[in-house]
């Protein structure tokens, strides 16, 4: 893959989880002190990937299935810590193709008072390893060791 439709899918996804992490955000004063607020979303839900559908030139369906827990701190360095597990599986016709979704989004407010945001573990077709954002500035201040976004083609 060269970064085309398939890292726009995937960086959707990203948006997604930084929106959920707004949402923890948001919801952090309501948390008591030392102990966090904990919230689990189960998923289990097929869909049309338009994402694989466009990189592979047919019609692909995904079944993902597993789990988000949220967990909000109040204490000012922890701010959100944000856990996925998802299993995938992509079906286009008679063939199939199963892959992870898995690991942390992490924010945490700086002493300047900067929100960094690192997503840790596997995203699909994109990287394995830690990518650092600052929320506050856009600015990216860590990059990912391992590209895994030739993977595509295995999908397909």
């Amino acid at each position: 893959m060269s970064g085309g439709s398939m890292t726009k899918t995937y960086r959707s996804v990203i948006a997604l989880l930084a929106g959920v992490v707004v949402i923890a955000v948001a919801i952090a004063p309501a948390a008591v002190a030392g102990k966090p607020t904990i919230e689990r979303f189960d998923v289990d839900r097929t869909f049309l990937d338009e994402g694989l559908s466009e990189a592979c030139g047919v019609p692909v369906t995904t079944h993902i299935r597993g789990h988000v827990t949220l967990r909000v701190f109040e204490n000012g360095t922890n701010v959100t810590l944000n856990t996925l597990n998802f299993a995938l599986t992509a079906m286009a016709g008679g063939n199939s193709y199963r892959f992870r979704d898995v690991g942390a989004d992490h924010v945490k407010v700086t002493k300047d008072g900067s929100e960094v945001l690192s997503i840790v573990g596997q995203l699909p077709f994109d990287f394995i390893g830690v990518l650092k954002i600052n929320l506050t500035t856009g600015e990216v201040i860590h990059e990912p060791g391992h590209d895994i976004s030739g993977r595509v083609e295995e999908a397909c």
